[in-house]
C-alpha cells in the first residue's frame, strides 16, 4: 500500500507540475505578446516562440490525460473512490482503512504486509485450505446426518416392537381373566374331591385296622417302599417350594424402554416367554421388586421385558435375582394332564411347550410321574360324546390317583402365570 501511495503521489505531483509549466507558457506568451506590440521587428520571432509554446502546452496536456488515465485504471481495479466521479481516483485513507480491516481478518499478517498485493498473497492461500476444511465438515456433518436417521429409525423399530408385545401382553391378560372362573370352579372341584378322598380314606383306614395284625409287614414295605417315592418326590420337586434356588440374575436394566437382560439363554433351555419373579439381590432380601418376561433369547444371555413393578422407587438393578419354580434348565422330569385344555393354551401347545422346557408327559399316572397338571371341566366322555353335566378334572381316576400316590397337582394358572404363549 505504500508502494501504491508514492506511486500516486509521483503521478500527482507530475500533474500539477505540468499545470504550472502551462501557466508560466501562457504567462511567457503575454509578456512576448506585449515584447511584439512594443517592437514590432520581433512579431515574427515572437510568432515562432507562440508556437513552440503552444506545442510544449499540448505536450503537457497530452502527460497530463495519460497520467489520469492511469490513475483511472488503477482506480477502476483497486476501488475505494467516491461514487458517480468521472475521475474515478481512489481514496486513499478509504484503501488504507480496507486493507487493514482485511489484515485484521486473517491471523497470519502482521506489520510485514503493507499493500493488497502482500495481503492477497497470504490470504488467497488460507482461503483456499479453509474451503478444504469447509468440503471436510460438511462431508462429516452429512455422514452424522445419516447416523441420526439410522438411529431414529432404529428407535422407531423398537417403539414398534415395545407396542407389539404391549398388545401380546394385553392378550395374555385377557386370557388369565377368562382363565380366573376356570381356575375358581378347579378349586371348588379338588375340595369336593379332597372331601371324597378322605371319606374314602376314613373308610380305607377302618378297613386297614381290622386287617392291621395280617398285613403287617407288608404295610411296613409299602410304607418304606413310600417314603423312598416321596423322598425321590422332594428332591425332584424342590423347585416348586419355597425358597427356591435362583435361577439367574439380573446383568443390566433399561429404564427408559424397560428392559433388562438377564445371565441365562439357550444353553441353559430358556424359551421365548418365560417369566420370572425379580427379587432384590441383598442377602436375606426377599422382596418381589417386579416381574418380567423373555423376549429375545441368545447363547448365554436373554432380553426380557420389565412389569408389575412394586415400588417406583425401587426399581429391578444388575445383581438383582430371579425365580421361575417351574423353570428348571437341567433336570428332566414327567407329568401327567387331566381336564380340558383349550384356547390358547390347548393340549398340542401345552406338550410342546413343556417338552421344551424338559417335562415328559405321560398317558397316565405311575410311581415316576412327578406332578399332575390340571385343565378345565370336561364337557364330553372319551366317545366325543357330550356330558349331560361338567364333569370336574377331580373325578377322573388319575386325579385321585394323583393324590394317594402324593403326587404334586399343579393347575393350568400356575403355568399360565410363568409361561407366555409366544
Amino acid at each position: 500500500m505504500k508502494k501504491l501511495q508514492q506511486s500516486d503521489l509521483s503521478r500527482r505531483g507530475a500533474a500539477n507540475n505540468s499545470l504550472i509549466w502551462i501557466v508560466a507558457l501562457i504567462v511567457a506568451f503575454i509578456v512576448a505578446l506585449v515584447a511584439a506590440i512594443a517592437s514590432s521587428g520581433d512579431l515574427e520571432e515572437m510568432r515562432n516562440e507562440r508556437d513552440a509554446m503552444r506545442a510544449e502546452r499540448d505536450k503537457a496536456k497530452a502527460e497530463r490525460e495519460n497520467d489520469i488515465n492511469k490513475i483511472y485504471e488503477i482506480s477502476t481495479v483497486l476501488g475505494f473512490y467516491p461514487e458517480g466521479t468521472a475521475t474515478r481516483e481512489s481514496t486513499v485513507e478509504a484503501a488504507t482503512d480496507a486493507l487493514t480491516a482485511f489484515k485484521d481478518g486473517f491471523d497470519d499478517m502482521g506489520s510485514a504486509v503493507i499493500d493488497f498485493q502482500g495481503a492477497a498473497q497470504r490470504a488467497v492461500p488460507e482461503y483456499r485450505a479453509k474451503k478444504v476444511q469447509i468440503q471436510e465438515l460438511n462431508t462429516r456433518i452429512t455422514e452424522l446426518q445419516a447416523q441420526v436417521q439410522a438411529k431414529t429409525s432404529q428407535i422407531n423399530t423398537l417403539g414398534a416392537e415395545k407396542d407389539a408385545i404391549i398388545a401380546d401382553l394385553r392378550s395374555q391378560l385377557s386370557d388369565a381373566e377368562q382363565a380366573a372362573a376356570d381356575r375358581q370352579s378347579d378349586l371348588e372341584g379338588q375340595i369336593s374331591s379332597v372331601r371324597t378322598s378322605l371319606t374314602d380314606r376314613e373308610s380305607a383306614l377302618r378297613k386297614t385296622r381290622s386287617d392291621m395284625e395280617s398285613q403287617n409287614r407288608q404295610h411296613s414295605q409299602e410304607r418304606a417302599a413310600m417314603q423312598t417315592r416321596f423322598d425321590e418326590m422332594g428332591r425332584k420337586l424342590a423347585f416348586l417350594k419355597e425358597p427356591e434356588a435362583a435361577d439367574g440374575e439380573v446383568l443390566a436394566v433399561n429404564e427408559e424402554l424397560g428392559l433388562a437382560w438377564i445371565n441365562i439363554g439357550q444353553k441353559n433351555r430358556l424359551l421365548r416367554g418365560t417369566r420370572f419373579r425379580i427379587v432384590d439381590g441383598t442377602p436375606g432380601d426377599d422382596r418381589v421388586k417386579a416381574w418380567c418376561s423373555v423376549t429375545r433369547v441368545e447363547e448365554g444371555m436373554a432380553e426380557v421385558l420389565l412389569s408389575d413393578q412394586a415400588d417406583p422407587f425401587d426399581p429391578p438393578v444388575a445383581g438383582d435375582i430371579i425365580y421361575n419354580p417351574i423353570y428348571d434348565p437341567s433336570s428332566q422330569r414327567n407329568a401327567a394332564l387331566v381336564g380340558r385344555f383349550s384356547g390358547t393354551w390347548n393340549e398340542k401347545e401345552l406338550r410342546l411347550l413343556l417338552s421344551e422346557v424338559g417335562i415328559h408327559i405321560q398317558d397316565s399316572v405311575d410311581k415316576t410321574t412327578d406332578y399332575l397338571i390340571v385343565g378345565s371341566e370336561i364337557y364330553t366322555d372319551e366317545d366325543g360324546e357330550p356330558l349331560e353335566e361338567p364333569m370336574s378334572p377331580s373325578e377322573e381316576p388319575a386325579y385321585s390317583n394323583a393324590v394317594a400316590m402324593g403326587v404334586q397337582i399343579v393347575p393350568i394358572k400356575q403355568i399360565r402365570e410363568y409361561f407366555l404363549r409366544n
